[in-house]
């Protein structure tokens, strides 16, 4: 499994670096963010929980996960480049 991360710091495919930002990106938005959420407005605020937009969520961390993942991937194929 360490191989594994240590081949995506230098991946410059940007789909292989998409889908673990992806994976952890939503499960960052639709369950810890939530948790989160409930915690401050129900226990600290005394308010009632809204709930959470999974639709949101996703959308949210597919947007980011192509931007981040795109942008790595640039980098990593630049760095390539001059090291050759």
């Amino acid at each position: 499994m360490r191989d594994y991360y240590e081949k995506l710091q230098t991946e410059t495919n940007w789909f292989k670096l998409f889908v673990p930002y992806f994976l952890w990106w939503t499960l960052y938005l639709v369950v810890i963010f939530p948790i989160i959420k409930y915690i401050i407005e129900v226990l600290i605020r005394h308010k009632e929980y809204s709930g959470n937009n999974i639709g949101y969520a996703i959308a949210a961390s597919l947007f980011s996960s192509v931007i981040v993942s795109g942008v790595k991937s640039y980098g990593n194929r630049k760095k390539k480049k001059e090291e050759q």
